[in-house]
């Protein structure tokens, strides 16, 4: 697919020391010339086959998957009478891009701090395409929010691989994001949560059905077609 070809040349030169490249491609992406045409060809099912409930509380769809990058779609459904909820901070093995194509969250970055909040940390393991991951508890720790801010239909951001940050789950509206993730790297995952979360050797992932990623990319389509 050509897109694909073009996505691979934005990460190559990301890995090569542009700073900007993978923020510039997902603000491609998010187009709407280049964004229909990657929907429409994944509700026809031209879409690798790994999609799931997120445990931080959103649908994540993979659009296109090459050897040094993922696309994919992050769907937050609204919860209307649910208290807002707020992911468990974390990094990642990969710097990744996002763009707000619809709604809108609150989004906050950590840093250690002795004189911050505390969470129980924990160590994440999971392999690419698995439909399991595991945690493993690292003990308390203190962080303080550096950066929170709410963001809306049309911001877009670069994020490095160690920047620990989360997202309040918006509970009022659909809210939909288009991730660009570059290649990994081996580098620990650290997660941090302020409440019990599941953990041990083997937590299974909700994947979704077929159907259902069908209707939710005709459900994406619409809402990014409407003028906003």
């Amino acid at each position: 697919m050509e897109l694909s070809r073009e996505i691979a040349g934005f990460v190559a030169a990301h890995r090569a020391g542009d700073d900007h490249a993978l923020h510039d491609c997902v603000r491609r992406v998010a187009h709407p010339r280049f964004l229909d045409r990657v929907l429409a060809r994944a509700s026809a099912g031209e879409l690798p086959d790994h999609a799931y409930r997120h445990p931080n509380g959103f649908l994540k769809i993979v659009l296109l998957a090459g050897e040094e990058f993922r696309l994919r779609l992050h769907v937050w459904r609204p919860a209307p009478g649910s208290a807002p909820t707020a992911e468990n901070v974390h990094d990642h093995r990969w710097d990744f891009a996002s763009a707000i194509l619809v709604g809108g969250y609150r989004f906050q970055q950590y840093r250690p701090d002795e004189r911050g909040e505390e969470f129980e940390g924990f160590r994440y393991h999971g392999h690419r395409g698995s439909s399991s991951y595991s945690l493993e508890p690292t003990g308390p720790a203190r962080l303080r929010c550096g950066f929170d801010a709410e963001l809306t239909a049309g911001s877009s951001y670069f994020l490095a691989s160690d920047v620990l940050h989360r997202v309040l789950n918006p509970v009022d509206r659909t809210t939909v994001t288009v991730i660009l993730q570059g290649p990994h790297k081996d580098e620990p995952v650290r997660v941090y949560a302020t409440g019990p979360i599941e953990s041990g050797d083997e937590v299974a992932l909700d994947p979704l059905p077929r159907d259902q990623v069908v209707r939710e990319l005709a459900l994406v389509r619409d809402l990014v077609a409407r003028p906003h």
